[in-house]
């Protein structure tokens, strides 16, 4: 999978969840992803924002990364 179609996909899912919560960002990480020691994730949380979904991306059968959808806390 190429990044400009990694790019293309995040787009759509943030514009997707954004008609639901404007506040809504979906970012891109590489790689296997440990949710109590993600660098994004805390960065994120500092920002007053939480994790409300994410989505695994790969080719094949082959997990390449997740799309991390954040949202500011209510």
């Amino acid at each position: 999978m190429e990044k400009s179609e990694i790019e293309s996909l995040r787009k759509f899912y943030e514009l997707a969840y954004q008609e639901d919560d404007s506040s809504a960002v979906v970012v891109v990480e590489y790689g296997d992803i440990d949710y109590a020691n993600n660098k994004t994730i805390k960065e994120f949380q500092k920002k007053g924002y939480e994790l409300i979904d994410t989505n695994a991306f790969g080719e094949g059968f082959k997990q390449i990364g997740e799309f991390l959808v954040f949202a500011k806390k209510r």
